[in-house]
């Protein structure tokens, strides 16, 4: 669990939102990218298309990461977009953290 202040909530958010997606976002041994479900189902949230959403992902990561995704999305060839696309699940599981 994250504690954020409020002097400094914008920063980070946007720390918790890089580790969120370089936490959630890979590449299959087929060149597939991986991205979470999250960001399917509030697509129009962050960009206006599967293509746009993509960009906006990839310039999250950090720079081997999104050099290697980047070089991943160019391998597709023919293939559609959405074709070149894994949505990994979400987890609906509940968890609870208690500190003492």
């Amino acid at each position: 669990m994250r504690v954020y202040t409020a002097s400094q909530v914008d920063e980070e958010l946007e720390a918790a939102k890089r580790d969120y997606l370089q936490a959630s976002v890979g590449i299959t041994e087929t060149n597939k990218l991986i991205i979470p479900k999250l960001l399917d189902w509030y697509l129009l949230d962050f960009a206006k298309d599967l293509e746009s959403l993509l960009d906006w992902v990839c310039l999250q990561l950090p720079d081997e990461m999104r050099k290697q995704a980047i070089e991943c999305l160019e391998r597709r060839g023919r293939d559609s977009l959405s074709q070149m696309v894994l949505m990994m699940p979400y987890d609906f599981s509940f968890r609870l953290l208690l500190h003492q």
